[in-house]
């Protein structure tokens, strides 16, 4: 798959796929080994589909990408520019809404501990919980993503966590947050945060839900779909038993991402809205387009921004209502590693 930008990766039709199709033999699911899925999805352009694993529905894409092809799916402008990712009038509520995210996550980890973000990326949440007095560490695939970060951060760059060589039993705790979605190798990421956890540490995991209600009413219009960068598409039921199988209880679950649902909802409304760009409302946001010409018309531009405004408050809404049914749009389970008798 040649280079592509970031709008364009995000402007992708995807469609179902007929509920005929026949069962493909794949590589062995990453939760149950399973090698047999069915075909959900098609995506334009592209020689993916997403397949959902015929035992767990775990969603893949199909066929896995090459890493060259991975590394494609992330140009250097997907990062943002000089730290600052999303426009003037976004970025600040989104450092806001990490800064609370942070300050939830570091109540399940020990008081002032050391903490890894896997895929940090510019380092929000890693700032927060450095104000908290916790000794921050990040790890990322890209040199690009780190623009910005905070400098009390340690950071280490490799090709996979397994080759940052962390130490045995190290960490307090490990978020990988929105991160195992894009790595190819989820079992074995997994398992090497067991391994550099400390006992009694926590890992949290959060994925967009694919049992979620914004997921089975969006269908292909799904804002959290994101092919082709989202590998793997997690139930609920198969990110839990993946995080047991390598030896974590889990210890709490949580569906509310006040960052995350209610923009899902927004955007994925307007992906069924056959006028509108699909995800046009996160490509205008996004900062980078605003150095180039416009992406969109003045048109599509305002009818975008009057969606975003008509619909923020059902949105927030039924956000919290899916949440209170254990069906947000997105989830984050804590983890905790057993203490040896």
């Amino acid at each position: 798959m040649r280079q592509q930008t970031v709008q364009n990766l995000y402007s992708l039709t995807v469609s179902r796929v007929a509920v005929e199709t026949d069962v493909v033999q794949t590589k062995p699911c990453p939760v149950c080994r399973c090698d047999d899925a069915r075909p959900e999805f098609a995506i334009e352009g592209t020689r993916f589909q997403i397949v959902n694993c015929t035992a767990c529905q775990l969603g893949s894409l199909w066929p896995m990408p090459t890493t060259a092809e991975i590394q494609s799916f992330y140009p250097e402008d997907y990062y943002g520019d000089g730290g600052s990712k999303f426009s003037s009038i976004i970025e600040p509520l989104v450092r806001l809404i990490a800064a609370r995210s942070a300050w939830f996550m570091a109540r399940s980890i020990q008081r002032k501990g050391r903490v890894l973000d896997v895929g940090c990326g510019r380092g929000m949440t890693l700032r927060a919980l450095a104000d908290a007095g916790c000794e921050t560490h990040g790890f990322e695939v890209s040199q690009h993503a780190l623009r910005g970060i905070d400098p009390r951060v340690q950071v280490k760059v490799a090709n996979s966590l397994a080759e940052a060589h962390y130490p045995d039993n190290h960490f307090d705790g490990v978020l990988l947050w929105h991160v195992l979605e894009h790595v190819p190798d989820t079992r074995q990421t997994l398992a090497e945060a067991w391994r550099i956890v400390k006992q009694g540490g926590v890992v949290i995991v959060a994925v967009p839900n694919y049992s979620s209600l914004q997921a089975k009413w969006s269908g292909p219009e799904w804002f959290h779909l994101d092919p082709p960068r989202h590998l793997f598409h997690f139930p609920v039921a198969a990110l839990e038993r993946l995080i047991i199988d390598v030896g974590f209880t889990p210890v709490s679950q949580h569906h509310f991402s006040l960052r995350q649902n209610p923009f899902g909802w927004i955007q994925s409304i307007q992906n069924k809205l056959a006028w509108l760009p699909r995800n046009g409302l996160y490509s205008m946001l996004h900062r980078i387009e605003l150095h180039r010409r416009k992406p969109f018309s003045l048109s599509t531009r305002l009818q975008l921004w009057l969606c975003f405004w008509l619909l923020s408050f059902p949105a927030l809404s039924i956000s919290i209502i899916a949440a209170m049914l254990r069906s947000g749009a997105t989830v984050h389970i804590v983890g905790r590693k057993p203490v040896s008798n």
